[in-house]
């Protein structure tokens, strides 16, 4: 199915898809001929072909539940996070700060930051983008029936003030540190969703109108996304370097390494890690290492499985696990053992946290001090219902398959009952955000801001954050609120790490080991510079360019 762009520059929007169409013949041929050549091209700068884990949910950054790879290449955020965890302005002039006086404390204890625009920047329908888009996107979030994947701090904010087209003033309720990430995901065209219900509007959640370097040309659903350069891009002429993209959706881990193999594909983002030996000695590619700010973890789900409500029962089941056997065998050492959710890259770590190393005896005691007695099968109940819970991870990612198998054969060791259920990369993400399921082993892959409000308070269950585990403590939520009105950072650090401690002590889930992101690319793909946080790989896809000669970045596992 061709998915037509809803927008032509300088059509009244009754009349964009008209106008489109005088064009859509020479496009469809185009379209036609890109997957007909895609099998067979070699990488260039006309056509990069990337194998991709998982078919997005939607196109709209703010309402996907999954990471924005292909999105952040169409709508640009105005901040992003370089390959050092550093903000850099994108369609923001400058980055806000106390210091340039573009952050304001209030004496009510609120906050105004200003937002200065970068000007010049088009939407890619050449309508202006201004700081009535900014604007909108609040008054989306905070005012209409529209409810994004996480208000992520929108709700923190009681007005915008524009009082030109190039300035945008936020005000916050209350101080809020991690201001500088709030726009990560861009902003809405108002021009084309004011007066819309943004949920149905399917037009710009399968194409969004962006700022980006790419647009998209054609969404062919279950095999692929088609992006081509937007030739009038705010850059420059100059940028991006690449023609077309295109997004092979393939979940399959042998499938997606199999086609880098045989040329099919030409880049793989996240190389699933007990991929990487087989692809050391591909002349064609280059692997490209960065230690990720995130962590694979097992999330406990409270509400769906009331058992785990009990501290007990939680501390069990993290002794119960033999972590360092899993990245010897299963992760080829690839990964190391952490604690926690803020991870060594931020200023913020904590590494003097409770842990629980593998030990089966206590395990054992602990269940049974909480009451789960062993059968004679040797599984565990109590007042004649089993400890047995489904746990949840994704399909065709066979190393999570591998450590689900285990995990499960080290929770039988101690007498507990997990089944393991697959669910593909897509649906998986629906499911989290329903919250209806028992555990899930997944990752957060985080930003370079170290708030962890969204996961662990009270009130941040979904639509509001990503508390999937339905974990509440007051004694948690008040300092990781505090943590988020300290701007100032060796204070907010004291907090955090307070934090840090209180999640280790309580164990809402079960912290296995950090994530090594290994992307195999191009051998002669210069500007490649991977990222450890959330912001991904493609936050400088513009820049990326074929030459005679790979440049390498990061290093090499």
């Amino acid at each position: 199915m061709m998915v037509i762009p809803p927008f032509v520059a300088g059509a009244p929007q009754g009349r964009r898809l008209r106008a489109f169409g005088a064009t859509l013949g020479m496009t469809m041929l185009a379209v036609a001929a890109c997957a007909k050549d895609a099998g067979r091209a070699a990488p260039s700068n006309d056509l990069l072909i990337v194998g991709y884990d998982r078919e997005p949910d939607t196109m709209n950054r703010y309402a996907t539940h999954i990471l924005e790879d292909i999105q952040s290449c169409v709508v640009e955020g105005l901040v992003t996070n370089d390959e050092k965890m550093n903000a850099v302005p994108v369609l923001a002039a400058e980055i806000p700060t106390i210091q340039n006086g573009d952050v304001v404390m209030r004496p009510d204890g609120g906050m105004d930051v200003t937002w200065k625009l970068r000007p010049g920047v088009k939407w890619h329908d050449g309508k202006p983008h201004t700081s009535a888009d900014v604007k909108f996107t609040v008054d989306a979030i905070n005012k209409g029936d529209w409810k994004p994947e996480s208000t992520d701090g929108f709700d923190r904010i009681a007005s915008v003030d524009t009082p030109d087209s190039l300035t945008a003033v936020v005000h916050y309720k209350e101080a809020y540190a991690p201001y500088q990430m709030q726009f990560f995901r861009g902003t809405l065209p108002k021009h084309l969703l004011e007066g819309r219900n943004i949920d149905k509007a399917n037009d710009y959640n399968r194409n969004p109108m962006g700022t980006g370097p790419y647009r998209i040309v054609e969404w062919k659903t279950g095999e692929y996304v088609l992006l081509e350069k937007v030739n009038d891009y705010w850059r420059g002429p100059d940028y991006p370097k690449i023609n077309r993209i295109l997004f092979r959706f393939l979940p399959n881990t042998t499938t997606r390494i199999n086609q880098l193999k045989s040329g099919e594909v030409h880049l793989v983002a996240l190389v699933p890690w007990d991929k990487v030996r087989e692809l050391r000695a591909l002349p064609s590619v280059r692997l490209n290492q960065v230690l990720g700010n995130g962590y694979e973890h097992v999330t406990l789900n409270e509400k769906h499985f009331p058992p785990f409500k009990d501290l007990r029962v939680r501390q069990a089941l993290a002794h119960a696990i033999d972590r360092e056997l899993l990245v010897r065998t299963i992760l080829d050492s690839l990964v190391t053992t952490v604690d926690g959710p803020i991870q060594p890259l931020s200023w913020a770590y904590e590494p003097n946290v409770k842990r629980y190393p593998f030990d089966t005896a206590a395990a054992n005691r602990l269940l049974d001090e909480a009451g789960w007695k062993r059968g004679p099968d040797g599984m565990r109940a109590k007042d004649g219902h089993p400890l047995a819970f489904t746990l949840i991870t994704q399909a065709g990612f066979a190393i999570r398959e591998n450590v689900a198998q285990a995990l499960q054969r080290q929770f039988r060791d101690v007498g507990v009952n997990a089944s393991v259920k697959l669910i593909d990369g897509t649906t998986i993400s629906s499911v989290w955000f329903s919250g209806d399921f028992d555990a899930m082993l997944h990752w957060w892959q985080s930003g370079a801001d170290p708030e962890i409000t969204l996961v662990f308070a009270s009130d941040r269950t979904p639509p509001a954050g990503r508390n999937i585990n339905y974990f509440a403590d007051d004694s948690l939520t008040r300092v990781l609120y505090a943590s988020d009105r300290t701007v100032d950072q060796t204070k907010r650090a004291e907090l955090l790490r307070a934090a840090q401690r209180r999640v280790a002590a309580l164990v809402p889930e079960l912290v296995l080991y950090n994530t090594a992101k290994i992307d195999a690319v191009p051998a002669s793909l210069r500007n490649f510079k991977g990222n450890p946080t959330n912001a991904g790989p493609f936050w400088n896809v513009h820049e990326w360019e074929f030459g005679p000669t790979g440049v390498s970045r990061g290093q090499s596992p």
